[in-house]
């Protein structure tokens, strides 16, 4: 059985001698995916057969399918035998300045830092802070969620890396242990059977049975690109993965998903962090993932199946609220640049197609309207900054179509 410490508590060290079981870990990974798969299919039924494939995906990415809560493996009096060996750390993603990594059976990922990346990874915990902070203070539950974050790690706590260094994979030199980490609550990946559709619609023919067999496609989270079409004839890409992967806004439409309520709820998302948490949202992801696993005490009620998760705040910049109106326009300028420089996952001004000019609207008018609500209750000279950030955005882009750079143009990333 998987060696574990008591529930809260961090994970045992392993033993002299004790060898980590990589092969044990990701067996379990992939029992705890099948189980979870099971669960849905139990819960879908008869859909499963009644409707078509891209039918029942289309539903379960509405956001509004809502299935019956089950306890998992680990809350049930009878839970499945886990593998033989010691459980470690398995890698799931990655981003810009640290690998991620769950350790099967647990609610939590790890994210280290990458070299030379320390400082960012601890910028990243308290602009996090600030956002579930103000996520929580919302009166009514906001369409998106941002993963708990629990703590940050030095990479001179000694306590902490003497019980779970030797959890981690192989070490190279090109990532050193010990080093700076957080833990944050695991966003769980999207179900088999919105994983396959996207392999059947999307990945080139002859690498399609080397996707449904690869064990990384199983943590799959899908980024919302709203602000993105692809070029039409674009070839499928040859590195076909489902890890980070980007979902277009043409591929949305092809799977009929709501794009107008995700936009409506990406509006919303950022107006609460930039008037509630004070933060400018420099780089983060939208990200559609399953909803997460439900408490024991919540197993009575029905869930969601998926969800748009926010997360990755290291790139972020917070400010005092006072800067609103001792400097706003360099507070406007700073918004309007994070809004640019971020992957195309808000909608634009002034695009070509009437559909995505819809989309435009739909973001403007639930960010203008979550902002007013929120800055009700502050200094009324921060009343007019969202109006200004909007019309800043509209006028930025005006001008670089008026100068040719094309949709979203972005001054540092390209």
């Amino acid at each position: 059985m998987m060696r574990t410490k008591a529930a809260g508590g961090s994970p045992d060290a392993l033993g002299q001698g004790d060898p980590l079981d990589m092969e044990a870990t990701d067996q379990l990974s992939q029992q705890l995916d099948e189980e979870r798969n099971d669960r849905l299919q139990q819960n879908l039924g008869a859909a499963m057969k009644q409707i078509a494939h891209s039918k029942l995906v289309s539903r379960l990415l509405s956001l509004d399918m809502m299935v019956k809560s089950v306890p998992s493996p680990t809350q049930s009096h009878t839970p499945s035998p886990t593998p033989s060996g010691i459980i470690g750390f398995r890698s799931i993603g990655f981003g810009q300045c640290g690998l991620i990594f769950e350790r099967p059976g647990r609610k939590q990922v790890v994210k280290v830092a990458r070299p030379g990346f320390h400082e960012a990874l601890l910028i990243d915990y308290e602009a996090h802070q600030a956002v579930v902070a103000a996520f929580t203070a919302q009166k009514d539950n906001p369409e998106c969620r941002v993963p708990q974050v629990f703590r940050h790690i030095s990479k001179n706590e000694q306590e902490w890396w003497q019980d779970n260094k030797s959890l981690f994979p192989k070490q190279h030199s090109s990532f050193p242990l010990p080093s700076s980490a957080l833990t944050s609550e695991r966003i769980l990946p999207l179900p088999k059977v919105i994983r396959d559709l996207f392999i059947n619609e999307f990945c080139p023919e002859h690498r399609r049975q080397d996707a449904f067999s690869s064990p990384l496609n199983r943590d799959c989270l899908a980024r919302v690109y709203l602000g993105r079409r692809r070029l039409p004839n674009q070839p499928a890409p040859m590195n076909f993965a489902l890890r980070n992967y980007n979902l277009c806004l043409d591929q949305m439409v092809q799977l009929d998903l709501p794009v107008l309520f995700y936009a409506i709820a990406i509006g919303e998302a950022l107006a609460i962090i930039h008037w509630k948490a004070n933060v400018d949202g420099y780089d983060i992801e939208y990200v559609l993932g399953s909803e997460a696993e439900p408490t024991s005490e919540e197993t009575s009620r029905k869930r969601r199946a998926t969800r748009i998760w926010v997360l990755d705040f290291n790139l972020c910049t917070r400010w005092e609220e006072k800067v609103g109106w001792k400097q706003p326009q360099a507070l406007i300028e700073q918004l309007v640049l994070a809004f640019f420089e971020n992957d195309p996952y808000y909608p634009l001004p002034f695009p070509e197609d009437e559909f995505d000019e819809q989309l435009w609207l739909a973001f403007k008018d639930e960010y203008l309207r979550k902002s007013k609500e929120i800055l009700a209750e502050k200094d009324e000279r921060l009343h007019s900054l969202p109006k200004k950030f909007i019309k800043a955005c509209e006028s930025r882009e005006r001008e670089n179509l008026m100068k040719g750079l094309g949709h979203g143009h972005r001054d540092h990333k390209g």
